[in-house]
């Protein structure tokens, strides 16, 4: 189910809308590409509870890969 929804027209196409809106800087750290980092875009409330905010861009915040696996889906923390 999740790798169907990270696959979809739809997810890609608002991902990039949030890139664009907040950049490609860690939210909770600072790092960026240019530092090594591998951006994510990350869902605040996870989508595994809130699954009405899945394809909602308030929902979203760009990370980089460790501090976004560091949050988890345990956590709803919003570093913007």
């Amino acid at each position: 189910k999740s790798a169907v929804f990270f696959e979809s027209v739809a997810w890609k196409e608002l991902r990039y809308k949030a890139l664009l809106k907040h950049g490609r800087k860690c939210a909770c750290c600072g790092a960026t590409p240019e530092t090594g980092a591998i951006m994510q875009v990350d869902h605040i409330k996870p989508r595994s509870r809130y699954p009405k905010l899945a394809l909602s861009i308030d929902n979203l915040q760009v990370l980089c890969k460790d501090c976004n696996q560091g949050k988890g889906a345990w956590d709803s923390t919003d570093f913007r």
